[in-house]
C-alpha cells in the first residue's frame, strides 16, 4: 500500500510564495492611479493588511472618484440637452463604468485583509501536503501578464492621443489658428467644454481624470486575469497531487484529506466570487458593449492611416483582453473538474465512501466565478459571448443608420460628435 504524496521540499514562505507577495507590486501600481486603497500592502504577510479611512490613499481615491462623478454627470447633461448618439453614449458608459469600478475596488479593499488571511492560511496548509510543481512562480506570471497588458494599454492610449492630435492639427489649419492643444482638449472632451469655458488648466485637469479612468478600465480586466491565475494555481497543486497517485492503492484517510482540501478550495472560490462577482459582471458587460460599438464604428469611413491603425489596434487589444479574461476565469472551472478521471479510475479494492463523496462533489458542485449568479464563467461562455456579439451587431446595424461622411472633406475633422 502506498503512502501519501511527498510534501513540499521547501517550507512555505509568505514573503515570497504567497498571493499577497505576488500581487503586491500590482496593487501598488493600482494605488498610483487612485485604486485599491488598502494599507499594509508592502508588508511581509497578509496579517499586516488593514483598511482604514484615515489614509492618504483614501483621499486620493475620493478625489479621483469625484472627478469620475463629474465626468459622468456632464455626460448625462449633454445627452439630456442635445440628444442621444452612439458617441455620447460611449463616453457616458466609459465614465460611468470607471466610476462603478472605483467604488467596487474601494469595497474590495475593505474585504481584502480577511480574504488574504484565508488565502494565505490555505497556501500554508497546501505547501505542507502538495509537492511543489516545477513551473513558473506566481509572481513571475503576474509580472509578465501585467507588463504585457499595461504596455498594450499604454500603446492604445498613445494611439488615441496621436489620432486626436492629428485631427486637432487639421482642424486648426482649417480654422487658421495655432492653438492646436486647445482644439485638442475641446474636441476630446466636448461634454465638459460645451458646459464650461475652456482654459488650459481645465483641459489638463480633465485629461488627468481621463488617464485615471483609462487605467481603471484596463485594471478591472487585469485584476480578474491575475486572481483567476492564482486560484487556478491552487487547484492545479491539488490535481498534481491526485495525478501522482493514479493507479495506486490509497487508504481512506488519504482520500478524506484530499476531499477536505478540495472542499477548502471550493469554499475559497465561493468567498472570492462573493467579493468580485459584480466586478465580473461589469467587466463582461462593458467589454461586450465596447466590442459591439467599435464594430459599429468600423462602418464609418476613416480619413487617415493613423485613424485606421488606432481603430485596428484598439479593437484587437479589446478583443484579446476580453478573451483572456474569459479563458483565465474559465480555467478555474476546468481545473475543478480534473479530479473526476482519477476518482473514476480508483480500483474496486481501494474504492470507499470517501472516494464516492469526493466524486459526487466534483461532478455535482459547480465551482467557478460568476457574474452575480447571472452567468457562470466557463469555457463555453466564450462561444456564447461571440454569438451575442454577432447578434447584437446585426441589431445595431439595422437600427443605427451610419452616416456616410466624405473622409476627404476637411471640414469634418472639426465636427464635434
Amino acid at each position: 500500500m502506498s503512502g501519501p504524496a511527498e510534501p513540499s521540499t521547501a517550507a512555505f514562505n509568505p514573503q515570497t510564495d504567497s498571493l499577497h507577495a505576488s500581487i503586491r507590486p500590482i496593487i501598488m501600481l493600482a494605488q498610483c492611479f487612485s485604486m485599491f486603497p488598502v494599507s499594509g500592502v508592502n508588508t511581509p504577510n497578509a496579517s499586516y493588511l488593514r483598511f482604514t479611512w484615515r489614509s492618504p490613499k483614501i483621499i486620493y481615491c475620493v478625489i479621483s472618484f469625484l472627478g469620475s462623478s463629474m465626468m459622468t454627470i456632464v455626460n448625462i447633461l449633454r445627452i439630456v440637452t442635445s440628444g442621444i448618439t452612439s458617441t455620447k453614449m460611449t463616453n457616458f458608459v466609459f465614465n460611468g463604468t470607471n466610476l462603478i469600478a472605483s467604488f467596487l475596488f474601494l469595497r474590495l479593499a475593505m474585504q481584502w485583509p480577511c480574504l488574504m488571511l484565508t488565502w494565505e492560511k490555505l497556501e500554508k496548509e497546501f505547501s505542507n501536503k502538495h509537492r511543489k510543481v516545477s513551473r513558473i512562480c506566481l509572481s513571475t506570471k503576474f509580472k509578465v501578464v501585467t507588463i504585457v497588458v499595461m504596455i498594450l494599454a499604454l500603446a492604445e492610449h498613445g494611439f488615441s492621443i496621436l489620432h486626436g492630435y492629428f485631427r486637432a492639427r487639421d482642424c486648426a489649419n482649417f480654422q487658421g489658428t495655432s492653438d492646436i492643444i486647445g482644439i485638442y482638449f475641446q474636441s476630446q472632451f466636448p461634454q465638459v467644454f460645451s458646459i464650461i469655458s475652456y482654459s488650459l488648466w481645465k483641459g489638463i485637469t480633465v485629461d488627468l481624470v481621463n488617464i485615471l479612468s483609462t487605467f481603471s478600465w484596463n485594471f478591472v480586466d487585469l485584476f480578474l486575469i491575475l486572481i483567476s491565475i492564482a486560484l487556478t494555481d491552487q487547484f492545479r497543486q491539488l490535481n498534481t497531487r491526485l495525478y501522482s497517485i493514479r493507479g495506486k492503492a490509497m487508504p481512506e484517510w488519504w482520500w478524506a484529506e484530499a476531499r477536505v482540501d478540495y472542499n477548502h478550495l471550493a469554499s475559497l472560490t465561493r468567498q472570492l466570487d462573493s467579493h468580485i462577482s459584480v466586478m465580473v459582471l461589469l467587466s463582461f458587460a462593458t467589454d461586450l458593449y465596447f466590442i459591439c460599438i467599435q464594430l459599429l464604428f468600423s462602418f464609418n469611413p476613416m480619413r487617415s492611416i493613423i485613424e485606421k491603425i488606432y481603430f485596428g489596434f484598439s479593437f484587437g487589444f479589446l478583443l484579446a483582453r476580453t478573451t483572456l479574461v474569459s479563458l483565465c476565469a474559465a480555467s478555474i472551472h476546468d481545473e475543478s473538474l480534473l479530479p473526476a478521471p482519477i476518482l473514476y479510475s480508483v480500483s474496486g479494492s481501494s474504492f470507499c465512501a470517501e472516494v464516492m463523496r469526493f466524486l459526487t462533489q466534483v461532478t455535482t458542485d459547480s465551482i467557478c466565478l460568476t457574474g452575480m449568479k447571472f452567468f457562470s464563467v466557463t469555457r463555453g461562455l466564450v462561444l456564447t459571448v461571440a454569438g451575442t456579439i454577432v447578434t447584437y451587431e446585426l441589431v445595431l446595424v439595422q437600427f443605427n443608420s451610419v452616416q456616410q461622411i466624405d473622409p476627404m472633406n476637411i471640414t469634418n475633422v472639426c465636427e464635434v460628435k
